[in-house]
């Protein structure tokens, strides 16, 4: 299937399109030339769209108002990371339940709700624009996110079964809130500027606060639990604290958001039962199966890295580990993005996202290789692995924005939402399928054992090797796969260049 489904993509070339103030000018971008039938039949529609549009929507944008709204992914980064690292190892060596148990609790809620969370989102946001503006989304969600936050991880003392139906019904209203701010959040980029190179930029803002978020979740928050003694309460505690960090920083996006104009007319939205149309969208289509395959990927790995470090590598206070080489990771992401910016400015965005997504799995398959090896080489890789996150992670989302404001010039279609709400259904379902159903089926598998790890023993030599298969050899190889599609099925033209693109600064 998917071979099939590759092989009809194998000659498509995406496009953008850039529009003056007084005409409708399709010019190539990063992805090259796109050749849509459609457009014909809503070039009068697009046309007039886009003129007003372009009317309205700046090329650039205030230093101060890029970082003001690119503060709300630290809140993003939080919600995706916080329960993606540390539930599944809270509910398995603190409150005892079965991996495969604790898994399909966290995955069904976090697939099939946060689907059908996401899509009416997405549709809201488009056909309630011109009388909801999509950063008010931002308020709500962040009204409600601490609560959302301390109720997943506030799993009372009884029966495993009501623990495991605690945990599906507050991760079923948690993913119904991270729903309500992610998917405006993400549509906006799209619309704050008319220029491609400026969205680029935009992305680098995004991802490097990306590492202000995973240095708040991925090593403030464990070693927070570390210090406050790693129980129950601590991680109570430590997720009341990011709950309060979300609210404050969707309420700084909100109020930045204020700065960025909103379109003086908004394109026909489509509606729920328009959005298959959105599949028949080529350049749109290959951007989500590389995303699929690369966001399982990073679920797979994510969630094994606190297994990887406490047994693989034999750590006494694998918390604490963690923490350090998370706040290297963060530092990584948020340095290396603006420099993956300029990369793209000469490079191109393909052969960047390409060189990025190789690297990232080569080096987690190297250190499925090294888990004994001295700390600091472990760090030297965590902030390698790091680096070139912030390289494919920045690209694909300014991909993905080209992508929408390319649907918006040709078919003369609001998109940004029902895109966005997409993309935010495969990052979730992606992170979920790795991060809980196939780390837990692994773990299984591999006969890791619960009690034990509760009790404080040491697991069975087949058990660590199914922690180092979960952790390097699958993700290694599906980040290779993933950077092998876009080398492949995207086709870059050869003039493209990133314009009077500047690098974003953290």
């Amino acid at each position: 299937m998917w071979a099939r489904a590759l092989s009809s993509l194998s000659v498509v070339r995406l496009s953008d399109a850039r529009v003056k103030s007084d005409e409708f000018e399709p010019v190539e971008d990063a992805l090259g030339t796109f050749p849509v039938k459609a457009v014909r039949s809503f070039r009068a529609r697009g046309e007039s769209y886009m003129n007003t549009v372009a009317a309205k929507l700046p090329a650039r944008l205030a230093t101060s108002t890029k970082a003001g709204f690119g503060v709300g992914q630290v809140a993003g980064q939080l919600f995706r990371d916080a329960p993606s690292l540390l539930l599944m190892f809270y509910l398995t060596n603190v409150m005892g339940v079965a991996p495969a148990i604790a898994g399909t609790a966290i995955f069904v809620p976090k697939v099939f709700f946060s689907l059908v969370f996401d899509l009416w989102i997405g549709v809201a946001s488009d056909r309630l624009a011109p009388r909801f503006p999509r950063r008010r989304w931002l308020l709500v969600g962040g009204l409600a996110a601490p609560f959302a936050m301390l109720g997943v991880f506030a799993v009372p003392e009884a029966s495993m079964t009501f623990q495991v139906a605690w945990v599906f019904v507050t991760f079923s209203a948690y993913m119904a809130v991270y729903s309500t701010f992610s998917v405006p959040y993400l549509a906006q980029f799209s619309e704050m500027s008319s220029d491609p190179a400026e969205r680029t930029e935009l992305m680098g803002w995004k991802h490097a606060f990306t590492g202000l978020g995973v240095l708040m979740s991925s090593s403030v928050a464990p070693m927070a639990v570390n210090a406050l003694g790693t129980d129950r309460p601590a991680y109570l505690i430590t997720m009341s604290l990011i709950g309060i960090i979300c609210l404050v920083c969707l309420l700084v996006a909100w109020r930045f958001a204020a700065r960025i104009p909103e379109p003086a007319e908004v394109a026909t939205p489509l509606a729920a039962r328009d959005l298959p149309r959105a599949f028949s969208d080529r350049r749109f289509m290959i951007l989500c199966l590389s995303a699929i395959v690369m966001t399982v990927a990073a679920g797979i790995s994510y969630a094994s890295f606190p297994f990887f470090v406490k047994y693989a590598m034999a750590r006494q206070e694998p918390l604490h580990d963690i923490g350090v080489m998370s706040a290297i990771m963060a530092f990584a992401v948020m340095g290396g993005s603006p420099l993956w910016v300029m990369v793209s400015k000469r490079l191109g965005k393909k052969l960047t996202y390409v060189l990025a997504a190789a690297g990232h799995g080569l080096v987690t398959l190297v250190w499925g290789y090294l888990p004994d090896a001295p700390i600091e080489v472990a760090y030297g890789l965590a902030g390698l692995m790091a680096a070139c996150n912030a390289g494919w992670g920045t690209i694909v989302l300014s991909l993905l924005s080209d992508s929408i404001a390319a649907a918006r010039d040709d078919y003369g279609e609001n998109r940004a939402g029902s895109y966005s709400a997409i993309w935010s259904i495969i990052e979730k379902a992606g992170i979920a399928l790795g991060g809980t159903l196939i780390v837990g089926l692994i773990l299984s598998a591999f006969g890791f054992d619960a009690a034990a790890a509760s009790a404080g023993m040491p697991q069975s030599p087949r058990a660590l090797a199914g922690i180092i298969v979960s952790y390097s050899t699958v993700p290694g190889i599906a980040k290779l796969v993933a950077a092998v599609m876009i080398w492949r099925y995207v086709h870059e033209h050869p003039s493209n260049s990133q314009g009077g693109a500047t690098p974003a600064h953290a």
